[in-house]
């Protein structure tokens, strides 16, 4: 909440008797701000609102931050001084106040079977901006990459490696400017390996005897499997190197076959009064808890004595809540209902009571393909990168204005920005151009934007730390829109660390750039005189360095030209 959304709620309970709570400061269509309180106490006073509301407003003088209190159709409505708030906004810089919590936070995690694919950095972008987004509002945050280095697919590439499977020659031709890193050529051998897995009988019973062996502690076979997945993982961050994502920790989902983890879950699963055992395996009977699973239970581990992913997973997290005060991961809408269940046996049978939460996002589509890894069908993050920066590239050098450093930073940021600008939950369908746009809704509107920002400052030739000559009346109406706009920032970034959502700085951060627009259009800044250039000018650092870190925010760069 900001400092002027403070003043008008003490005024309100100073005048009215009541604790107004934070709904209680609204956005006016009538005014800058109004308050229902007065619908809130008729109740209570058995008064019309429109009394109560009247009764209100006169005891409101003004000061401050309050030019005018009146009252309308039963809400109390503010209207603003305008040159206070200016002159608060931009003599003010707020820092975030440091919590008290640990948060563990869990992202990203593609399989290790080929190159990050397009549909998998919905995570990846996700998460990164929560990391930054928390941060900034004071928590301390701890990054997390789960690595799963054992199972079906990791066992198939590392028996088709171990027996010299030829990789797929047409797909080393089409992506030969990446054959040579790790991650493609697990890729190029997966898909030959997983030919030969679906069609050979043989093969199949080697690579089960292969996960048999690592689940029953021959090290030898769990190191074959885990060596095929870190060697891939190796490729992978460079690609997200490129998206300037980085993590704290790597753990490895074989790590809880190594110091017993699984088995330790198992122990007290069969303690617990769910427990049971049939023709499937080893799981819990979670029905009672509104989950409903074939075979009447949540298998654990298989008949065979292998251990399903769950298990692992189980005792992944016991370790990550021992970490901190609170556990967040992100997935994939396809696994909310392995999320109930983990989050059902934590709390019921290990009497987990520290915050496990969730940010499912929905996936990434694209138009009439149905894209397969297996099948050696992916649209690669890399040749997405490569094209957004040539067309960036191609923009900054008919402008005049950048190099290819420029490029990187624009061609990058509107790869991610489309993608984060969406609430999670919501379906993407990609589509090259719209992602490569750059007008409307996208990070190179909103880098322009501090980009301008910059080049006004510069042609200034001021050193703004100086000034002392300001004129904080007569602001224009368009002035007076960037300036509510540029006030609501700190409030947005508390919501969207609340929220888990980074998709609304995004959409403040469109906002903030459509507000810059009117205001270049109707407010000259450098043509204007003294005191009110003066504070144009200053409302421009302020811009320039919300931008900045508005864009920050979302692991974006923000060009100083463009």
């Amino acid at each position: 909440m900001n400092d002027v959304k403070r003043q008008l709620l003490k005024a309100l309970e100073k005048a009215s008797g009541e604790e107004p709570a934070a709904e209680d400061i609204k956005e006016s269509p009538v005014a800058d701000y109004g308050s229902p309180i007065a619908f809130k106490l008729a109740g209570k006073l058995k008064r019309k609102p429109q009394e109560i509301a009247a009764g209100i407003a006169a005891k409101i003088k003004p000061g401050g931050y309050i030019r005018e209190t009146t009252a309308e159709g039963g809400y109390v409505n503010f209207t603003l001084d305008y040159g206070e708030v200016a002159r608060h906004l931009l003599s003010k810089t707020k820092k975030p106040q440091k919590k008290s919590d640990k948060i563990i936070l869990e992202h990203t995690s593609v399989n290790p079977t080929g190159p990050v694919h397009v549909g998998r950095i919905r995570n990846t972008v996700i998460g990164d901006s929560l990391r930054r987004i928390l941060q900034h509002s004071g928590h301390e945050v701890e990054t997390h990459y789960y690595v799963n280095d054992i199972g079906k697919q990791i066992a198939i590439i590392a028996l088709g490696l171990a027996e010299d499977v030829e990789p797929d020659q047409k797909l080393k031709e089409r992506y030969g400017r990446y054959s040579g890193r790790p991650d493609y050529q697990t890729f190029f051998a997966y898909v030959e390996a997983n030919r030969r897995y679906e069609s050979e009988a043989g093969f199949q019973e080697k690579v089960q005897g292969l996960i048999q062996a690592a689940e029953s502690g021959d090290d030898g076979a769990l190191k074959q499997i885990t060596s095929a997945a870190r060697r891939c993982l190796d490729g992978q961050m460079e690609t997200f190197g490129r998206l300037g994502v980085r993590f704290d920790y790597f753990d490895y989902e074989s790590e809880s076959l190594r110091d017993g983890g699984v088995e330790q879950v198992m122990r007290k699963v069969r303690a617990s009064g769910n427990y049971v055992k049939n023709e499937l395996g080893e799981g819990l009977d979670l029905r009672g808890c509104g989950i409903e699973k074939g075979g009447g239970m949540s298998v654990l581990s298989r008949a065979d004595g292998t251990s399903v992913y769950l298990a692992r997973d189980l005792a992944y997290h016991l370790k990550k809540i021992k970490l901190g005060d609170r556990v967040i991961n992100v997935l994939g809408e396809d696994h909310k209902l392995e999320f109930r269940e983990l989050k059902t046996i934590l709390a019921g049978v290990f009497g987990v009571e520290k915050p496990v939460d969730v940010v499912h996002f929905s996936f990434v589509s694209f138009e009439g393909v149905k894209l397969s890894t297996r099948r050696g069908e992916i649209a690669a993050v890399d040749e997405l990168l490569d094209e957004a920066v040539a067309k960036a590239l191609e923009e900054v050098r008919r402008r005049g204005l950048g190099d290819e450093k420029t490029a990187m930073m624009v061609g990058v940021g509107a790869v991610k920005f489309h993608i984060v600008k969406t609430t999670p939950n919501k379906q993407i369908t990609f589509r090259w151009e719209d992602a490569l746009d750059f007008e409307g809704e996208t990070a190179p509107y909103v880098q322009y934007a501090h980009a301008r920002s910059c080049r006004i400052l510069e042609k200034s030739g001021l050193n703004l730390d100086s000034i002392s000559d300001v004129d904080y009346e007569a602001v224009d109406r368009e002035e007076k829109e960037l300036t509510m706009k540029l006030l609501k920032f700190d409030e947005t970034v508390e919501e969207a660390a609340s929220q888990l959502r980074p998709d609304l700085i995004a959409t403040y951060l469109v906002e903030l750039a459509g507000a810059y627009g009117r205001f270049y259009m109707k407010c000259p800044v450098l043509d204007s005189a003294g005191g009110v250039r003066n504070r144009r000018l200053l409302l421009m650092r302020k811009l320039r360095d919300t931008v900045k870190t508005g864009l920050g925010l979302l692991g974006i760069e923000a060009p100083e030209r463009m």
